[in-house]
């Protein structure tokens, strides 16, 4: 039995959001799907190590990483989803790894509930089409701004995929390895950084980067 605040992310996520709240308590009760929790720290799913499922984000926040935990590519909030890139397919790996950033808890349903779904819901189906279709754009963006532009513009990209709700990026590598992997000399990434941090965008401390405006990421200047 889900609570109140785990239908609404339900309800949020981008498959169920065309129900009606009734609708969606009802299709619930007859699909078969799992509630899964997880301890902060607690590894969600791995490249060697996951299901053919797909999932929706119910409560906390689940960060997801690449390259054994080096670059943190984004982090999921309640009714975010993930999973997708390994259903109907036979590549024996998994694409990225989800750690749980704090405890949360998460509705999985296996690929064939999913495919089930597909072929009875047509509400479901076309939304599932449409989030396929949607990030499909948003990476293309993402590689767009990585390889065109100029250095501010693929430095801002890069944070506001990075950053959490709350503003915030942990580095998990060093900034000439940032550098290396936004194709930009270390001391133009120094210089955008400094740029961003004079305007009041973001405050750098260490390891950790807060965006305090992120409305001027998106900013020409």
């Amino acid at each position: 039995m889900l609570t109140v605040q785990e239908l609404k992310a339900v309800h949020a996520s981008p498959l169920f959001q065309n129900y009606s709240p009734d609708r969606l308590k009802a299709l619930l009760r007859v699909t078969d799907c799992d509630v899964r929790r997880y301890a902060r720290g607690a590894e969600v799913c791995s490249p060697t190590s996951f299901l053919k499922e797909l999932a929706i984000v119910l409560s906390g926040q689940i960060l997801v990483t690449k390259g054994g935990g080096e670059l943190v590519v984004s982090a999921l909030s309640p009714g975010e989803l993930y999973g997708a890139a390994a259903l109907f397919n036979e590549e024996p790996d998994y694409v990225s790894t989800l750690t749980a950033r704090s405890a949360a808890s998460v509705l999985t349903f296996s690929q064939e509930t999913v495919q089930q779904l597909i072929d009875t819901q047509p509400v479901f189906r076309r939304s599932y089409i449409r989030y396929l279709s949607c990030r499909i754009r948003f990476l293309s963006g993402k590689i767009d701004a990585l390889i065109q532009g100029s250095g501010e513009k693929k430095l801002r990209a890069w944070l506001v995929s990075q950053m959490d709700e709350q503003g915030e990026i942990l580095l998990t590598c060093s900034m000439t390895e940032l550098a290396a992997r936004l194709n930009i000399g270390r001391a133009s990434l120094y210089r955008e950084v400094q740029k961003l941090e004079e305007r009041g965008a973001l405050v750098r401390e260490g390891k950790r980067i807060l965006i305090r405006d992120p409305a001027a990421l998106d900013a020409e200047h």
